[in-house]
């Protein structure tokens, strides 16, 4: 840190000796009059000679003690504030640096509310402060403690705080990073905390042209993020607007883009110049990103004339591979797209962002089918607008006037490498998002396929980007298939649950699958012996060598001799299929999970238990044999100890947590339910329920049985539900959504009884996970009309559980039983007063916490940062309004009408207070009740 720029004396005045010194044990009579102790401190603190460092450290640490016992009157004390700074600010000239940091210590303790800051700032004590800032950085405890009260000189008052301290943050905060300072990132925390409260002293000391440098310095994403989100914030009002230069200041953000020979410093050697360019496109995509996340960001970057978004753009048609692959990442990351692999091949690329894929966050010893439920099967929302959807069509119209489309073509066309795959899939997602988001007037954006097809087409342009253009309009018709099938399950647990809820609900009392109206001869039979004789099965030990595609096609065979089972090759077929699934064989339940055949092998397993099923006596006899040793697995991994359970018997690596999936596929037949019972499978399951450490059994349980008809199934859910660990009541209660979203029958009549008995389980984490779940699920009317019948209590839950009781008001027999008790008028005058604001900002709150990478605790009132782990696009739905609700209703209608309530709304939106935050806010309420009233009338 230059001298020159620092403005203080030279360094090595600044490097000299300073005596390390401990503290002395000086006793404290807190009985003795207050005065009397004080004046005793400040005499041995003020006294040059006489009086030791560590007896001077000792007085200064009994100083917070006589305040916190004493309080700060000055009455009590017997010294003005003036006089006890005068004492106190010698310390700071110590030559200990214990002896200064008790000093700045006690000052923090002393300075209470702005009258004694005032004394403190009329003292000159700042320039001491800032000295102890700027000193040597070994100084830790002292430059700790001389930060700390700086953070409380703001939190008193801001106003107030001094040009001296600030220059000093500031230079700390401009070079400290050359020089290696610890307390850089704290420094440049404070001016950001400094810019919100009091933008004036930083923006004239150059505070902000700092916190934007120190933008392009970050790579970590959530540091980052703070920092630009303080510009933007200034940005965001008239009244602090003025002190950014967005069109030079905010614009910095995009010179690694944009200046092609960008050096963030110009002491960059050569061999770490290319390093230092990725750190610095990494760290210009976060703050892009984040720009791009709030209103002042995308009004400033997309604005007319030479905007941000446009020079962004117009580097797609520069060939310079570098630039190309940056800014693409920039484009995927602003449309919360997964970022395809870097590759040429355009279907290994495209595999690699299917949603269908595997993620960590799918296995067992995670989230699990409740994680991958979540992604793949989609929100049950009807009635209300995803305010994520409203976010994306506006950035997504901005750059599709400001030429993205075209830019992508170019990148396509011109060509071959990993940017031009990654530009296709790109093109392809925005055009889906397009049709999809976008209103029809804004279907302008079709005229960008025209002018790939032409590109194709035409034999004026040079052959290899007729080419390329060519196969990118295959890519897209590939891409586009594949969008129009949607994502897939990709665990057997959930693609079982999906297949037998389907099934429930077209033959549900259909037992046994329906015999084919065959006319068997003797070619029939011949084929299936065939069939037998070329799966290997009954002539190959080699169990992996069976044709297991042949297996699988003679389980679904149509003759009703295979069903009976009386040929002996048949019941040697089966013989063979039954010892490999025995879990006492370690046959199909010691392999991996990830081998190449496993889920064929557990597929034709649930094939083979739904087969003997459909047997006669025989099959029955088998299928008892496969059941009793598969409960006798069971009951040996639980009860063994918790590691070797788990790991001896391999339920976290191998097929063995397969066998669940055949339990369910017999839970889910009334003749399979009955083998269950006759095997004691259930209440096996109930035991396990009451051990301890078994979460892994536990949530095999909850995701595999069939729950669609009444029975022990659901009795095993409530009780895991119930009685079982935080983690497991947590997963039951997130798996009750998976049912819910897989449309499992019958839903309304049992699943909405078991989330309300969790609105009052003593985690409140999972109370709230089964409000959440319950206001999906009264998008139904059916599950809406269960929760209204049950009469639930809400309000306890917060604001949440009001504005789930208030989805009563939209059904006649909600709203009679609201309105007999009072409640609809009450809540009326609650939002007329107040609830219509605090809905803007709970709107605002469930945006911000989308937007960024902060989150709200359940417990807590204060955000706390998330993991860098890249999120998913999260979703916003509007929460339900009072008004909305009530309109359903005549007599809610006529409420609205006695209380004048749209003459009131309209009123203020015809005339609002612009000047101040909370007139702004109250024009947002306005609208906010007027549209709730509008889209349901």
């Amino acid at each position: 840190m230059a001298v020159s720029i620092r403005g203080r004396p030279s360094r090595s005045i600044r490097m000299r000796g300073r005596n390390d010194s401990g503290e002395e044990n000086v006793p404290l009579d807190l009985s003795r009059d207050p005065s009397d102790n004080l004046r005793e401190i400040l005499q041995n603190v003020a006294k040059q000679q006489g009086v030791s460092n560590m007896r001077k450290l000792g007085h200064l640490n009994n100083f917070i003690k006589l305040l916190c016992n004493a309080g700060h009157s000055e009455e009590k004390l017997g010294f003005t504030h003036e006089e006890i700074v005068i004492c106190l600010r010698l310390a700071l000239l110590n030559e200990a640096k214990e002896v200064r940091a008790a000093g700045l210590r006690a000052l923090r303790y002393l300075i209470r509310d702005s009258s004694i800051l005032q004394k403190v700032l009329r003292l000159q004590v700042d320039y001491l402060i800032a000295r102890c800032i700027d000193i040597q950085q070994s100084n830790e405890v002292e430059r700790t403690q001389a930060l700390r009260l700086v953070r409380k000189m703001i939190t008193v008052n801001a106003l107030l705080f001094p040009s001296s301290v600030t220059n000093s943050l500031i230079a700390v905060g401009k070079d400290g990073l050359q020089e290696r300072d610890r307390m850089v990132r704290v420094c440049i925390a404070i001016i950001c905390e400094l810019a919100v409260k009091n933008p004036v002293v930083v923006a004239q000391r150059s505070g902000l042209s700092t916190i934007l440098k120190n933008v392009i310095d970050c790579q970590l994403s959530r540091i980052n993020e703070a920092l630009i989100t303080t510009i933007l914030h200034l940005l965001n009002h008239p009244h602090t607007r003025q002190y950014v230069r967005s069109d030079v200041e905010l614009e910095q953000i995009l010179a690694p883009y944009t200046d092609f020979h960008y050096r963030h410093n110009a002491d960059t050697s050569e061999g770490q110049l290319k390093e230092d360019r990725e750190a610095r496109f990494l760290a210009s995509k976060m703050s892009i990103v984040a720009s791009f996340r709030s209103w002042s960001g995308i009004i400033n970057l997309c604005k007319k004339g030479n905007s941000g978004i446009q020079s962004l753009i117009g580097l797609l048609c520069i060939p310079n591979v570098e630039v190309r692959k940056g800014l693409l990442e920039v484009m995927y990351d602003i449309f919360w797209l997964p970022m395809p692999v870097a590759t040429a091949d355009f279907i290994e690329a495209l595999i690699s962002v299917d949603p269908s894929r595997f993620q960590d966050s799918w296995r067992l010893s995670d989230g699990f089918v409740a994680s991958e439920a979540k992604c793949i099967l989609p929100h049950r929302a009807r009635s209300r607008p995803d305010l994520m959807d409203n976010y994306l069509a506006l950035v997504l119209s901005a750059f599709i006037k400001s030429g993205l489309l075209e830019g992508l073509i170019e990148v396509i066309t011109s060509t071959d490498d990993n940017n031009a795959v990654r530009a296709i899939i790109l093109l392809g997602e925005l055009l889906h998002m397009a049709n999809t988001i976008l209103p029809h007037s804004h279907s302008h954006h079709l005229h960008c396929l025209p002018t790939l097809i032409n590109k194709a087409a035409s034999f004026d342009i040079a052959q290899e980007k007729r080419l390329r253009a060519s196969a990118a309009v295959n890519y897209l018709k590939r891409f586009h298939e594949k969008k129009k099938k949607g994502p897939k399950p990709n665990s057997l647990y959930l693609d079982h649950i999906i297949r037998k809820s389907k099934a429930s609900h077209y033959c549900r009392d259909q037992h046994f699958r329906p015999q084919r109206d065959i006319f068997v001869i003797k070619d029939t039979e011949d084929a299936l012996m065939m069939n037998l004789r070329d799966s290997h099965i009954l002539n190959h030990k080699e169990n992996l060598d069976w044709n297991w595609v042949l297996i699988a096609t003679i389980l679904k065979w149509p003759n009703v001799n295979l069903r009976s089972n009386k040929d002996e090759q048949i019941h040697k077929f089966v013989r063979r299929l039954l010892f490999f699934y025995k879990p006492s064989s370690k046959l199909y339940a010691s392999l991996e999970l990830d081998h190449s055949k496993a889920r064929q092998l557990t597929a034709v397993g649930c094939q083979f238990i739904e087969f003997l099923l459909e047997s006669d006596e025989d099959g029955q006899v088998y299928l008892e044999d496969l059941v009793k040793d598969i409960v006798q697995w069971l009951s040996s991994s639980s009860g063994l100890k918790p590691d070797r359970s788990l790991q001896s018997n391999g339920l976290l690596t191998t097929l063995s947590q397969h066998y669940f999936l055949f339990l369910g596929t017999l839970s889910s037949h009334p003749h399979g339910v009955k083998m269950l019972e006759k095997c004691s499978v259930f209440q096996c399951l109930l035991n396990i329920c009451t051990l301890k450490n078994q979460d892994h059994l536990l949530k095999l349980t909850v995701s595999t049985l069939d729950y669609s008809r009444d029975g022990l199934s659901r009795v095993i859910l409530s009780k895991i539900l119930t009685a079982a660990t935080d983690n497991c009541r947590l997963y039951a209660t997130k798996h009750l959504r998976v049912l819910l979203r897989a449309n499992v029958e019958f839903f309304s009549n049992w699943g909405i009884e078991l989330l309300v008995t969790q609105l009052h389980d003593r985690n409140k984490t999972i109370s709230m996970e089964a409000l959440d779940i319950l206001d999906e699920a009264c998008e139904d009317k059916a599950n809406l009309h269960a929760l209204i019948q049950m009469k639930p209590a809400l309000t306890h839950l917060g604001d949440k559980g009001v504005l789930l009781l208030l989805r009563f008001l939209s059904i006649p027999k909600g709203f009679s039983y609201l309105n007999e008790r009072g409640y609809v008028t009450k809540q009326l005058e609650k939002w007329q007063k107040e609830y219509n604001l605090k809905y803007v900002d709970m709107i605002e709150e469930q945006l911000n916490e989308a937007l960024t990478t902060y989150r709200k605790p359940v417990d807590g009132d204060n955000y706390v940062r998330r993991s860098n782990q890249r999120l998913q696009r999260p979703n916003v739905y509007l929460p339900v309004h009072l008004y909305s609700q009530l309109v359903h209703d005549k007599t809610g209608c006529h409420l609205l009408e006695v209380q004048n309530v749209v003459p009131d709304l309209s009123y203020t939106v015809r005339s609002p207070m612009l000047d101040k935050w909370e007139g702004i806010k109250q024009l947002k309420a306005a609208l906010w009740a007027l549209v709730s009233i509008i889209k349901n009338d």
